[in-house]
């Protein structure tokens, strides 16, 4: 899903089921077709790089990314009211031990290990079913 940008047309054009909507004519939601998830993804990725890292380089962007994905993956979703009396969901970080118990349950059949220039790779150890 996108808007009308020129720019997302011929990346459309792989995607078999892709719709856009088209804020030009006041178009911002049909059914399911928006595009608050990205501009939330967006603006997750503009505060952690902001508040947590300052700086993302070309040559780590991959791991900067998995990170804020790993972030986005693991939120929970809890209802609040806002001032006006409307009910609203607010997204917060899952618990950490939730969290945890995610990670180290991908973790398994992997090794770390310290590469020559110090930094890291993963060895898969055996097949995961």
């Amino acid at each position: 899903m996108s808007d009308q940008h020129q720019a997302f047309r011929k990346i459309a054009m792989n995607y078999a089921d892709h719709q856009t909507v088209n804020h030009l004519r006041k178009e911002y939601v049909r059914n399911d077709v928006h595009v608050n998830t990205i501009e939330s993804f967006s603006s997750l990725l503009e505060r952690v790089k902001l508040g947590v890292f300052h700086h993302m380089s070309p040559k780590h962007l991959v791991r900067y990314l998995n990170e804020i994905s790993f972030r986005w993956d693991h939120r929970t979703p809890e209802e609040r009211v806002a001032k006006n009396g409307k009910k609203k969901i607010v997204m917060r970080p899952m618990p950490f031990m939730l969290m945890l118990t995610s990670l180290l349950g991908k973790a398994a059949g992997r090794q770390l290990r310290k590469t020559a220039n110090n930094g890291f790779r993963v060895l898969h150890t055996q097949t995961i079913a």
